[in-house]
């Protein structure tokens, strides 16, 4: 219960991506009061870091003018995030490794502050905000460069042991297929990624054009569409049954190809799931590019009332 003397929790979250960081305020209801949007530096590294102070400091300057009592600052990154100590454990796309950025901002802005996966900020955005809106259990998977997921437990993101829960880019889909960036052989990230898709449809310039194309009744556009959907029907159905999860929200830049996308897949979990459960629902994420930051502003609100671990 709400501490009759204690001012509504608003939050501060900041995705950070390849191209641009972006952060918000949102206010107790969870309207967004303020946002900030810089592009990413792309030398990486410190610069990096740099930009997401500069954000930082900021949008406490907004909450603070505002009167807004904000929860920590959540930053969410991509890469191998520990939660738990505030590392940056690698971060290809930012060029960050072994980096303590919890401790690095904290001490520079004097708020408390916090790191998480972007997938799994994305995935809370939409429980919350989103397409998720309503459910308590339910499985994000995120489609664009690579592949991952997160799965979402009684209002919880399930992080893992070691934080990994939802890397489900590198399960092997092909025996013996085609080579992964991480060495091993038929990841699902060769055959179900953005890259795998516009490899597989051959001759197109972007996956607007291919998802255009299959819209048209392209033979092959629609088979590129549809093999990449087979291929994480087929891996995902198995994951999602054992946790008997019956709904399957899908965000990333790919799953803005729509229907030629979406629609096969949602087949795909409708033929493999047939004997032996009840079908998982696929359905759009709600939040465009705003997953992600909105999902890490609402973890500030919470942490903010002691209602969410600070683990994941």
């Amino acid at each position: 219960m709400q501490d009759q003397h204690r001012p509504a929790s608003a939050g501060i979250g900041i995705d950070v991506g390849g191209s641009k960081i972006a952060g918000v305020v949102i206010e107790p209801a969870g309207s967004v009061v303020a946002r900030v949007r810089l592009e990413t530096p792309p030398a990486g590294g410190t610069a990096v870091v740099d930009a997401c102070l500069d954000a930082a400091e900021e949008l406490l300057a907004v909450a603070r003018s505002g009167g807004l009592a904000v929860g920590p600052i959540v930053l969410a990154m991509p890469g191998t995030i520990d939660s738990v100590t505030g590392f940056v454990r690698d971060a290809p796309v930012l060029k960050l490794v072994d980096f303590g950025i919890v401790e690095h901002i904290q001490a520079a802005v004097a708020h408390p502050t916090t790191v998480i996966h972007d997938v799994k900020a994305a995935a809370f955005g939409e429980l919350v905000a989103g397409a998720g809106i309503g459910q308590a259990d339910v499985a994000y998977l995120n489609l664009g460069t690579g592949v991952s997921m997160a799965f979402i437990f009684d209002w919880e993101v399930h992080r893992g042991v070691n934080g990994l829960a939802g890397e489900i880019g590198h399960v092997q889909a092909e025996v013996d297929g085609r080579q992964c960036n991480c060495g091993r052989r038929g990841c699902l990230e060769t055959v179900a990624s953005g890259p795998a898709i516009l490899r597989s449809a051959a001759g197109f310039p972007t996956l607007q054009a291919v998802a255009a194309a299959a819209r048209d009744g392209d033979r092959d556009a629609t088979r590129a569409l549809a093999t990449a959907a087979d291929h994480l029907g087929r891996v995902l159905s198995d994951y999602l049954m054992v946790l008997d999860l019956q709904v399957l929200m899908v965000g990333g830049g790919v799953s803005n190809l729509g229907p030629p996308l979406l629609r096969p897949l949602q087949e795909a979990f409708d033929r493999y799931l047939a004997d032996v459960a009840t079908t998982v629902r696929v359905v759009p994420a709600a939040l465009g590019s705003d997953s992600g930051v909105l999902g890490a502003a609402h973890r500030s609100r919470l942490l903010r009332d002691d209602r969410r671990s600070a683990r994941w």
